[in-house]
């Protein structure tokens, strides 16, 4: 310490309490969709949305807001039959997978789907990360598809 100076303890603030915020409206995810720069249709409590993908075509999602479980649900449903050899892979992925999963809806197909809870869900970036990782669990289901469809052709021709 130098003569001649005080010194006094600077007061440093409180770090804040995080304050956990979240979508409580389907108007709210409305605008993070349209930010995002997606076109979509509002049908009931469901936002439907299509993704123009340069190799597979579009993509549908439905993005819906589940109040009940203060949660956000993004789903693809595809029109893609699940054959008895994919049933592991399923498995498996859902296993490894921490985001989204694959399930099979009323109608037999497979349908991406992520549910995350809606305080996870306040910013565009949020949400766009949310629907790009849906959007590549469909990819990779639709590329299985090719390469199955493929693979079978030539089990056939044999």
């Amino acid at each position: 310490m130098k003569p001649g100076y005080s010194y006094t303890l600077l007061s440093l603030p409180k770090p804040p309490r995080r304050v956990w915020l979240m979508v409580s409206s389907l108007s709210e995810l409305e605008v993070l969709v349209r930010a995002i720069g997606l076109s979509y249709r509002r049908r009931e409590n469901n936002l439907l949305l299509e993704y123009d993908d340069k190799r597979f075509g579009r993509i549908g999602l439905v993005i819906t807001l589940i109040p009940e479980t203060r949660s956000v649900r993004i789903a693809a449903p595809l029109d893609v039959e699940p054959l008895d050899e994919a049933l592991s892979w399923f498995l498996r992925t859902n296993f490894e997978s921490y985001g989204y999963k694959y399930t099979i809806d009323y109608e037999g197909f497979i349908t991406v789907v992520y549910d995350l809870p809606a305080r996870c869900v306040n910013t565009v970036s949020e949400l766009r990360d949310a629907v790009l990782e849906v959007i590549e669990g469909a990819r990779r289901v639709l590329e299985r598809t090719e390469t199955g469809d493929t693979r079978e052709e030539e089990r056939e021709a044999r």
